[in-house]
């Protein structure tokens, strides 16, 4: 009888010990949110991501659940669209309180990869900072179908990419090392399809 009270507390109290309470923060279509409290399977994340659109910036903050391969910072150069993204994890109840700043802007390396300006790829950009790889994409957002060429950190290349069925975007991305090696379209999903909503809302603003 012992054993089986010590079973039933045990799966009773099991789920609670695999959750983690995390703050949540959407922003809304002004860019502001209000926390509120979720659960979290694995990790806490606060996230500042920085776009950069022809010399003026905005910043957007989000908050909530993220797993390990999904905690990274890095800066993607589209031109003149420039992104950066600071996440920060951790792992302990309601420890995502704080906002973590953007990433500071870096003096170009010497990589330089091919972007576009509508339909003509042929320009040439200096990556910056961490830059160390060129980028190629075909993404299709809301059925129109968009070539972006251009700088990434390798972060910004390897972290795996969310559902993007309920924002309508598809695509194909990859990322290569060598100067000016994205001259051919590639097959690889990566971040790029999380931040081109949010791209997308500061360019048609």
């Amino acid at each position: 009888m012992k054993l089986q009270i010590t079973l039933l507390l045990v799966c009773g109290l099991y789920p609670s010990v695999l959750s983690l309470n995390c703050y949540q923060c959407i922003p809304d279509p002004s860019g502001t949110c209000t926390d509120r409290q979720t659960a979290c399977p694995s990790q806490c994340v606060s996230a500042t991501v920085a776009v950069n659109v022809a010399g003026q910036q905005n910043e957007i903050s989000t908050k909530g659940c993220a797993s390990a391969a999904e905690c990274v910072s890095g800066s993607l150069n589209l031109g003149i669209v420039k992104t950066t993204i600071n996440t920060q994890c951790c792992s302990t109840d309601l420890c995502n309180s704080q906002k973590p700043p953007a990433l500071p802007s870096k003096p170009p390396n010497g990589k330089q990869c091919y972007y576009c300006i509508d339909k003509d790829c042929s320009g040439t950009v200096d990556c910056l900072g961490d830059e160390d790889q060129c980028i190629s994409a075909t993404v299709n957002a809301a059925g129109v179908q968009v070539k972006m060429k251009g700088c990434a950190t390798r972060s910004i290349c390897n972290a795996p990419t969310g559902s993007m069925q309920t924002a309508g975007i598809s695509g194909d991305l990859s990322c290569c090392s060598g100067n000016l090696c994205n001259g051919a379209e590639g097959v690889k999903i990566s971040l790029l399809f999380v931040l081109v909503p949010l791209l997308s809302s500061f360019l048609f603003l």
